[in-house]
């Protein structure tokens, strides 16, 4: 997605995904369930409440978030229309693009919390996302159902539009044709109802979509949602799942129900794919067919999400193999960054030769695979990932502290070290020795005692004290005059299990204090040479990770493969 796309999504989507729960007394999610498809093909709800002083940081947050879009989407606006790539797109979004911006401005000026609910929006709401087929829909908590109809009203207003009013069975709701599909908004004494909506469907549908009606079967009447809480450990505050099986077959013109009725209403044609391709297509999506994502802590101190890939247990297994453990990669971490890096070359090597022989087996006679080009691939993973890799099993690098000057751009104070974890780390010295004769001469014992790495290396007279030590099937390099009691904590460290593929762990203020100056030099620097898209690029960055920081102490990737699939947890440590 571009980054200009990215940020409007981002923008639009901030008033629907990021209410997670309400004030009032904790309610099961079953009330939002209800009012959902069984088949839908994606949901997200939110149907707990968050702690009290959590859900309160959160919302004072999300104002903040909130009241500096309408600046930022105004710069992606304006970057989107000038552009020769996206000019044609923006013109066709206009509508939408004024609306959205009359909307914006309602946020403006309001930083905090209680702002935004005079508005008669609660800013973390129990909610629910989901499809009605493949259209989107969402019912969200409100505060005060006058004041947002009255906010609704001066959107209109603003961006001089009108929707149409009509009423079902008492229940009043805004309208907005679009060819085929209908954009619905209503509000009723507790919730905000978003739907889009085929016209040949109203009379079944939007019954259904105000709550009057219920699905012939819901979520609510099926334990997917609690059976996914209990396998991936959510915790219950939001969770949901995308079905990517059900949704490729719907787009070939393959889905069934609910799904297919939707499609044939809108008169969607479907994907112009042959019946070749669509076999590779059902094979490889087979494989990891399912989506989802959800809360697995949330307390006064830290926030934590789980997303996991779900795959079939022969997928699952090849994944796993893929994993390298290296000691202290994932481990907690204090200092400015962690990045670790733990993969078994030789697996990865098979893994990709099996996808592509897969491929070329399944999708025989799809004009989508060139088997000669796949064929021709295999023999270059031999080089790229065969003996001369094997033993490099992955790395972990931790960064203590770095400094650096904003007018020459070079470290002038810098503490970190990286462990390599390689099978012969004594040759992998050696290696290095071959491109430079001052470490030939160097005695480095196997005990892990450090090294001081000569200064007449070839390097520049800035570079820091360097440091290196051999241990078992570790290689150690530190660098800054104070780096030695990182040795302690790569060396020592263990491997964690399960063993990640990768992780990162930074300090979020941390990092936004040491670049945010450096951030600003570099969007001068580049918009004194004429190149202000990419200096406004730039400042958006630097501005997301303050808004970050003024949130989260630190947070914490690890990605790593299980019998459920492939899992990412992110954990986010708030400020004091």
């Amino acid at each position: 997605m571009s980054p200009n796309l990215s940020r409007i999504v981002a923008g639009a989507g901030l008033l629907g995904l990021l209410f997670g729960c309400s004030r009032e007394a904790e309610q099961p999610a079953m009330d939002l369930l209800q009012h959902v498809p069984a088949e839908t093909p994606y949901v997200f709800v939110a149907g707990r409440q968050l702690p009290d002083d959590l859900r309160e940081r959160l919302a004072d947050h999300y104002a903040v978030q909130l009241a500096s879009q309408r600046a930022a989407f105004a710069r992606v606006r304006e970057r989107m229309e000038t552009s020769p790539d996206t000019a044609s797109l923006a013109a066709g979004a206009d509508r939408f693009f004024v609306v959205l911006d009359a909307l914006f401005a309602e946020f403006e000026g309001r930083g905090s919390a209680a702002q935004i609910r005079e508005l008669g929006i609660e800013p973390v709401a129990r909610a629910v996302f989901y499809g009605i087929g493949l259209l989107p829909a969402m019912r969200i908590e409100i505060s005060d159902a006058a004041r947002l109809d009255a906010m609704l009203d001066r959107v209109e207003q603003r961006a001089g539009v009108r929707a149409l009013r009509g009423e079902l069975d008492g229940q009043s709701y805004r309208r907005m044709d679009f060819g085929q599909l209908a954009v619905f908004v209503a509000v009723t004494e507790r919730y905000l109802i978003v739907g889009v909506l085929p016209d040949g469907l109203l009379e079944r549908d939007l019954p259904v979509l105000l709550g009057q009606q219920l699905p012939a079967r819901s979520l609510a009447q099926t334990a997917d949602i609690q059976a996914l809480i209990e396998r991936h450990g959510f915790a219950g505050y939001g969770e949901g799942f995308v079905r990517l099986d059900e949704l490729v077959a719907t787009l070939q013109g393959r889905g069934d129900g609910l799904n297919a009725e939707v499609m044939q209403a809108i008169d969607a044609p479907a994907l112009p794919v042959s019946e070749a391709c669509m076999r590779m297509t059902d094979t490889l999506v087979g494989g990891m067919p399912r989506v989802v994502a959800g809360v697995t802590q949330a307390d006064a101190s830290f926030l934590a999400v789980r997303s996991v890939w779900e795959s079939s247990p022969e997928v699952a297994v090849h994944l796993q193999r893929l994993a390298s453990p290296v000691p202290g990669v994932g481990a907690a971490f204090d200092g400015l960054l962690a990045l670790g890096v733990g993969l078994n070359l030789p697996q990865l090597r098979n893994v990709i030769e099996d996808l592509l022989r897969e491929v070329m087996t399944a999708g025989r006679g799809c004009s989508w695979v060139h088997e000669e080009t796949l064929e021709a691939v295999i023999p270059q993973l031999n080089l790229a990932l065969g003996p001369m890799t094997a033993g490099i099993r992955g790395f972990n690098l931790l960064i203590d502290d770095l400094v650096i000057d904003q007018d020459t751009l070079q470290a002038t104070e810098v503490r970190g070290g990286l462990l390599a974890a390689v099978d012969d780390p004594r040759g992998v010295f050696a290696l290095g020795a071959l491109f430079n004769p001052a470490l030939a001469s160097l005695q480095v014992p196997t005990d892990g005692t450090l090294v001081e790495l000569p200064r007449d290396l070839g390097l520049q007279q800035s570079t820091p004290p360097m440091h290196v030590a051999i241990k078992d099937k570790a290689l150690l390099l530190l660098a800054g005059a104070e780096s030695a009691r990182l040795a302690a904590t790569l060396l020592q460290s263990v491997p964690l299990t399960p063993a990640p593929l990768l992780a990162i762990d930074y300090g979020v203020a941390e990092l936004a204090d040491r670049l945010g100056g450096l951030m600003e030099q570099a969007a001068t620097r580049l918009s004194d040479h004429g190149e202000v898209e990419a200096a406004l690029g730039v400042l958006d960055q630097l501005e997301d990770l303050r808004q970050q920081a003024a949130l989260f102490e630190r947070l914490r990737l690890s990605l790593y493969a299980s019998d459920q699939g492939l899992v990412i947890d992110q954990v986010m440590k708030l400020r004091d």
